[in-house]
């Protein structure tokens, strides 16, 4: 299984598909917002149309506190001219959460406008009209970058829809602005997006969208999670995959571990153990004898209730084995109830003082078609994953945990079939781990794909239907044990709020049915997997060692008979680590560009890292600030301090078309250069046709591949080996000598930029340009007839 991170990245908005307009006709509109209703009510529909509201509205609203099976069919053919003739094509939902507090839960007009979208899904999957659309509208302050945690209740659904209605269009946009009609508008652009999970976040007008971003754990794990003295929480820990997990925590260490579950342990103790290892189908046949009038669902619940109780005494025998037998407890707790969790809170905090670790791993599976689930089943599977997270929060509010950590789901990150109620449950679950981490709090929610051996799959049939679709792994015990340690034990920059772990029948299923959220991984090169990496929202930072010996050709440059790794190779690499740390990201320009010391190709006792810190900037443009230093190698002397080699400042956005550079002004009478101290080879001596006049230098540029690993240059993110030749000419400026780069205020990659194969397979020539101004200079790379810019570099400084 590969470790992966849930992180929102830019990414392109769509173009409008007029088939799922926003207010398109026979349109029924869903809110809990009595103001958005009015907005919506007042405006010019198309007819007919419905707009529903779950809060008290005025005219023209339908109120509903309440939703109930059946509901948005008989709304529907009760409005004038649809009876019988015009079915329901197009469902909006909308709901306003710029003033939702948090951590409070979820108010009941915003659960009632859930439910009111799940039947009005059911609805559409019923009557399977072609060309009908489902779609959410979520005005949200988007504070740090991150959507409000009661957002994902209304967008984790259409993750699950899109998957269980093929011939409607589902998608969800998630807003920063206040205008209701410019969140129309983005919700429109959002129709016509592709790729990945469908909803995007739109901030300042900026598109973002989630992805999947492969990050390692460390192995072994940095440190023991807990130790003798610690306090465990486990809610759903006597039986299933928290059992197991524990299990591992429990080798190498003797925490006091309090189990919280529904199941009546000590009443129903001496029957489970009478039941003994017998299966459900003898329990049935041995009940329906003994007692005749039986029902064959009674004797069944009373099975599943007695195999509950002897799966927690196993769990609770083999957790006294290894911490003692006064240091296991067992309370019996609904999380659904709110005084129940108070009262086992306020006991524990008696007892053991504190928590160290508090794990939510309650939840109850009832995968299903969404065509024929219930409402009171979708309730349910909910309130067991939201009620019991805020509950929880509320009861151990004071002292709260020190490290809280959530049992969620693949089906809160993807969306999956039959998990429409599961799936938004558990995405609630990961975005309030956002949440809180943004908060300074220490909390993760680990996406879980299916445990083959334990879980809720093996006691509710799933596993068998996972099995036979191929789209999920089923995660070994062992396995399950190994990863849960190690993400408890990653260091503070690997750990992440929202883990997943993908097999590959989980990339296959994101292939197949949202291609695009895991990026593509082309070989990166001379950069290795980052020894440290933090993807946070909405910054992070990564630090990758750099591996110059694989290449070879880097020797070919040569500086006063040293091979020096070139200064437009080192904006390469700050281009390429800056889009890996924010995929999805596109650089526009390298500023505060400066060569601090030279980096040699082959140093004897030296290695190199690049450091990359990611800060997004209130215009809506991310900054990546990159540096590369030296770090001494064994047999050297440690040095006192990593030595500082390059810093460079990369901006992501949108990049534009540069206009072509203008002439230079005439600089008069000039000396002659004397020979340079330069030698370079291929693939570097590609400069031609130098020419010195009064304007400044002008020279000829043709890429040579010949005999290089095309694939390596074809994988480059700029066209570096231009700016190479760029810099090289710019270093003719100077009169009497070959001047070397020692700082650049500014480089700007256009749109459509090319990398150096690109460019050596068309086979063109390219023209050099280079003029001084003042104390610095400028060159421009351009086609022959300075038509196109490729790249520009503005305020040279030359030493």
């Amino acid at each position: 299984m590969e470790r992966h991170l849930t992180v929102l990245t830019p990414a392109p908005a769509g173009r409008t598909r007029p088939e799922v307009a926003s207010l398109a006709p026979d349109t029924a509109v869903l809110t809990d917002d009595p103001r958005l209703a009015a907005h919506l009510a007042a405006l010019p529909l198309p007819s007919p149309s419905l707009v529903v509201c779950t809060s008290p509205a005025g005219p023209g609203v339908t109120y509903l506190p309440r939703a109930e099976e059946g509901v948005i069919g008989a709304l529907w053919d009760r409005q004038p001219g649809t009876s019988g003739r015009r079915p329901l094509r197009h469902v909006r939902a909308v709901t306003d959460l710029r003033t939702a507090a948090w951590p409070q839960p979820p108010g009941q007009p915003l659960l009632a406008l859930q439910e009111l979208l799940f039947l009005a899904a059911k609805h559409l999957s019923s009557v399977r009209v072609e060309g009908s659309s489902l779609a959410v509208v979520v005005l949200d302050p988007l504070r740090g970058g991150l959507p409000h945690p009661h957002a994902a209740l209304l967008t984790g659904f259409v993750k699950c829809a899109s998957w269980e209605l093929p011939g409607t269009r589902a998608y969800a946009a998630v807003t920063d602005s206040p205008c209701l009609d410019t969140a129309w508008d983005e919700l429109a652009l959002e129709s016509g997006a592709d790729g990945g999970l469908p909803v995007g976040y739109y901030r300042g007008g900026l598109r973002s969208a989630e992805r999947l971003i492969p990050v390692p754990l460390p192995v072994p794990p940095h440190h023991v999670p807990v130790t003798d003295d610690s306090v465990i929480v486990a809610v759903g820990g006597a039986r299933g995959i928290t059992a197991t997990a524990l299990g591992g925590l429990t080798d190498r260490a003797r925490p006091v571990v309090w189990l919280l579950g529904s199941t009546p342990v000590a009443a129903l103790a001496d029957r489970a153990r009478e039941l003994g290892d017998t299966g459900r189908v003898e329990y049935l046949r041995r009940r329906l004898t003994a007692s005749p009038g039986l029902a064959v669902t009674e004797a069944g619940t009373e099975w599943d209730r007695l195999h509950h109780v002897r799966q927690a005494l196993r769990t609770l025998a083999a957790l006294r084995r290894r911490c003692g037998s006064t240091r296991v407890h067992y309370l019996t707790c609904d999380v659904t109830d709110p005084p129940t969790v108070r009262e086992a809170a306020e006991r524990i905090h008696r007892t053991s003082g504190r928590v160290d670790l508090l794990i939510h791993a309650a939840g109850i599976g009832r995968a299903r078609a969404l065509r024929s689930k219930s409402l009171s089943a979708f309730r349910e599977v909910r309130g067991v994953k939201i009620d019991g997270y805020h509950n929880l929060k509320a009861a151990f509010g004071a002292p709260r945990p020190a490290r809280w950590c959530t049992f969620s789901s693949i089906a809160g990150v993807l969306g999956l079939p039959g998990e429409c109620d599961y799936g938004p449950a558990n995405d609630t679950l990961n975005a309030a781990a956002r949440y809180e981490v943004l908060r300074g709090h220490d909390e993760r929610s680990l996406a879980w794909t299916m445990w083959g051996d334990s879980g809720l799959g093996p006691r509710s049939g799933f596993t068998d239907l996972t099995r036979r679709t191929g789209r999920l792994s089923l995660l070994g015990d062992a396995e399950g044990r190994r990863l849960f340690t190690a993400e408890l034990g990653a260091p503070p920059e690997l750990a992440h709020a929202v883990p997943i772990f993908l097999g590959p029948p989980e990339r296959r299923t994101i292939d197949g049915h949202c291609p695009d959220l895991v990026p593509q991984r082309p070989a990166f090169a001379f950069l290795d997997s980052p020894t440290r990496l933090f993807v946070g929202e909405p910054a992070g930072f990564a630090v990758w060692p750099i591996d110059l010996r694989p290449y070879s050709y880097l020797l070919g440059h040569q500086r006063n008979g040293t091979a020096l790794l070139p200064g437009a190779l080192a904006v390469e690499l700050a281009v390429a680590s800056a889009g890996r740390l924010v995929p999805g990201g596109t650089a526009t320009e390298v500023t505060r560009v400066r060569f601090h010391a030279p980096i040699a190709v082959a140093p004897r006792h030296t290695g190199y890292e690049l450091h990359a810190a990611h800060t997004p900037r209130p215009d809506g443009q991310d900054l990546v600030h990159i540096e590369i230093r030296s770090v001494a190698l064994p047999p050297a002397p440690p040095r006192p301090r990593p030595g500082l080699h390059f810093s460079a400042d990369v901006i992501l956005g949108a990049r534009h078309t540069l206009p072509p550079p203008p002439p230079p002004a005439p600089l008069g009478d000039r000396p002659p250069h004397r020979a340079a101290t330069a030698r370079l080879s291929r693939p570097f001596d590609n400069v031609r046709l130098l020419r010195l006049d009064e304007r400044g230098v002008e020279a000829r540029c043709r890429l040579d591949l010949t005999g290089q690993d095309t694939r390596h240059f074809a994988r480059m993110a700029t066209c570096w080996l231009v700016l190479d030749a760029v810099l090289h000419t710019a270093g003719f400026v100077t009169p009497g000598r070959l001047a070397t780069p020692r700082a650049i205020h500014r480089i700007r990659l256009p749109a459509g930029l090319s990398n150096d194969h690109t460019l050596a397979t068309s086979g063109a020539d390219i023209t050099l340009v280079a003029s001084p101004d003042r104390h610095h200079a400028h060159a421009t790379a351009t086609t022959p007839h300075r038509t196109t810019v490729l790249v520009r570099v503005e305020g040279l400084e030359l030493a």
